[in-house]
């Protein structure tokens, strides 16, 4: 696995390749934050052999494996040490730019999709695949953080879908909105370890809905679920002309049984990152399945390329 690191003066200005001072370079996401991370740690002679680079606010990094660009950021802290030629630097992608700014919206019958493409026009976010839902939602958000609108809106929609949506950055900076998908095209054969945690902390086992009036609807539950572990009920309102019969199988489906894996692999695919769907056979654990990734982390150190993930289970396979 190669790799190229680039430092791009402010303002567009000069790019300087970086690649041969990297000791070691970190990209890393959780699915519950929109913007990206890239951790690195550069070596740079103290002894006037190699010129130091311009590491100044302003200054973007970009880094591109396989071909392809995966990160592009700004320059956000900078350590450096007078006992030490190792200088350690962090960034984030645009995505901070969601997170970092609050805006006063209301939505009135507008697909997120539409708002979502509006909000990015407001603040100069470059815009790519959105997800489609085709549902008009309605919500204000005086004063909101950016990317939390854009959740909440897809989230509106997805109770009336039954999907889940995920918002993130694309390497060359645009935002892009995916489904989370239900079947996976990556798969995790061999591991270099398994941790394995399943909770009922935030179990539910059915869901009773209700009209506007308070008059009961129907409920739906989870029938082995509760027979094991008895009684737990959320309650939804169903809106006038609606069936919130998708959403009340989505809340069930999100607080089931939640078994969580945090799994180390050597050279692990790029496109292994949190929203995405991977199937895991593994032997020596015995764990198979169906799994969400909710936190990855690629590190490449000393000329190999390490993974690790924290997978949520989805469908326990046969």
């Amino acid at each position: 696995m190669t790799y190229t690191l680039h430092l791009t003066a402010p303002g567009g200005g000069s790019t300087r390749d970086m690649t041969q001072l990297v000791q070691t370079v970190t990209w890393q996401g959780d699915i519950r934050q929109t913007a990206r991370e890239l951790a690195v740690s550069l070596v740079v002679p103290q002894d006037g052999s190699v010129e130091p680079p311009a590491l100044e606010e302003g200054a973007w990094l970009t880094l591109q494996a396989e071909g392809k660009t995966r990160f592009f950021g700004a320059l956000l802290q900078c350590t450096t040490s007078s006992q030490s030629a190792v200088v350690s630097l962090s960034a984030l992608d645009r995505g901070r730019f969601l997170a970092g700014n609050r805006g006063w919206y209301k939505f009135v019958d507008v697909t997120p999709e539409a708002a979502a493409a509006q909000i990015c026009a407001d603040y100069g976010i470059p815009v790519g695949e959105l997800a489609a839902t085709g549902v008009p939602v309605t919500q204000n958000f005086p004063g909101t953080f950016l990317d939390k609108i854009i959740r909440t809106l897809y989230t509106l929609a997805g109770e009336q879908t039954g999907r889940r949506y995920v918002p993130r950055f694309t390497g060359e900076g645009a935002l892009e909105v995916v489904e989370k998908a239900d079947a996976a095209t990556l798969e995790i054969a061999q591991t270099m370890g398994v941790t394995n945690t399943w909770s009922i902390k935030d179990l539910c086992t059915g869901v009773a809905i209700y009209t506007e009036d308070g008059a009961l609807v129907r409920r739906v539950e989870d029938a082995a679920a509760q027979a094991r572990n008895g009684r737990l009920e959320h309650v939804i309102t169903q809106r006038s002309g609606k069936d919130a019969g998708a959403e009340a199988a989505a809340w069930l489906a999100d607080h089931g049984l939640r078994q969580t894996l945090t799994v180390e692999v050597l050279g692990p695919p790029l496109e292994l990152i949190a929203g995405a769907a991977v199937t895991l056979r593994d032997t020596g654990s015995g764990v198979s399945g169906l799994f969400w990734v909710d936190q990855d982390a690629h590190t490449w150190k000393n000329g190999q390329h390490f993974g690790k993930f924290r997978l949520n289970f989805r469908n326990l396979m046969g």
